[in-house]
């Protein structure tokens, strides 16, 4: 059976010492009883399809059944060479300050047989104090980042930014970067687990051993004139608004209030959208998805338009075509070059279709 309908998935729980159980009491899912849970992963290779024909299905077991329905063109060209599910999705409750880490970029992590780690969070709730960590105050080199290491200093060396419900801000590979307490976030990044942790606050397990640590790795990785950045939505339409945008994935804010019909580029990507608020039915070639806050699903890419019933947010995301689907939409709307190139942060993804 081919995929050709919304897929809602069941996603895998990632329990963490720094976790809580916001994805249960914010988000609605059912968490294991006890833990602390950190992270939801809603489009990793494990998670199963629990709607219609394919239900009990991995998703993995799909994209090498039906590449080309699941994937698209572009999907597929992303998801090379590897043959899996080029995006990850995630849903992070930081009950406390996550480790001080760096994922590195494609070149970085093609040595060790995996893709680069480059992502995009989107705030969902924080406290007043919530915080991301997102580079370095100023040029530091290896050397100095060791020293502060050892002198348990490297807290005075990081830039720290305020954040609240909606923000986004993109994470270019190779920046050195943690998520503060008190936040709970939605990830969309690279199909990618690639993390080398720098420093980790003296953290013990419930064991009492210290987390392990990557430090020359993560020194290797890491590229400290690279900051994540907070981006300015821009607007498509009443409904549609572009939150981040670089060569990996476009992240959207789909909002409905009734009915909506989208159509899509068939043939091309996938879309995976996670409901952040509300609840809606997503229906579109032979099936329909009953959504609610907390869920995803994906939507392959042999299905050219979908509709959407109801009254609720989604966060979006596809493998772009960035010059289609971001630049030539976002200048017809009458946004400047500085403005959409802003989008893809520190990437300058965007540069040169826009002549910057």
């Amino acid at each position: 059976m081919s995929a050709d309908y919304p897929l809602a998935l069941e996603p895998r729980y990632d329990e963490r010492p720094w976790g809580g159980r916001r994805l249960a009491t914010r988000l609605g899912k059912r968490l294991p009883d006890a833990g602390r849970i950190g992270e939801s992963w809603e489009t990793t290779g494990v998670a199963r399809v629990v709607n219609g024909p394919l239900a009990g299905a991995t998703l993995q077991e799909l994209v090498e059944r039906d590449p080309a329905g699941l994937l698209g063109e572009r999907g597929r060209a992303a998801s090379q060479p590897f043959n899996d599910f080029p995006l990850l999705a995630k849903f992070i409750d930081a009950e406390e300050t996550l480790s001080v880490q760096v994922h590195p970029d494609d070149e970085g992590a093609a040595p060790l047989g995996q893709r680069g780690k480059t992502e995009a969070w989107h705030i969902l709730d924080a406290t007043a104090e919530s915080f991301l960590i997102t580079g370095f105050q100023e040029p530091v080199t290896p050397e100095r980042v060791r020293l502060a290491l050892e002198r348990e200093e490297i807290g005075t060396l990081l830039e720290r930014l305020p954040v609240s419900a909606g923000d986004t801000v993109i994470v270019p590979a190779g920046t050195v970067h943690a998520i503060g307490a008190g936040v709970l976030l939605y990830e969309i990044q690279e199909s990618s687990d690639l993390t080398f942790r720098l420093y980790d606050w003296g953290r013990r397990d419930q064991h009492g051993r210290p987390r392990q640590l990557h430090v020359e790795e993560a020194l290797a990785a890491l590229r400290p004139d690279r900051h994540a950045r907070r981006t300015r939505p821009l607007e498509l339409d009443t409904d549609r608004t572009i939150l981040a945008a670089c060569r990996y994935f476009l992240l959207e804010r789909w909002s409905v209030q009734g009915s909506a019909r989208r159509a899509r580029p068939a043939g091309q990507t996938f879309h995976v959208l996670s409901c952040t608020q509300g609840e809606a039915r997503v229906s579109g070639g032979s099936a329909t998805a009953e959504v609610k806050v907390g869920q995803t699903v994906v939507l392959p890419a042999r299905i050219d338009a979908v509709t959407i019933e109801g009254t609720a947010t989604f966060l979006a995301s596809c493998v772009p075509d960035l010059e289609h689907d971001v630049v030539a939409p976002l200048l017809a709307r009458g946004y400047d070059a500085e403005a959409i190139a802003q989008l893809a942060g520190d990437t300058h993804d965007l540069h040169r279709f826009l002549g910057l």
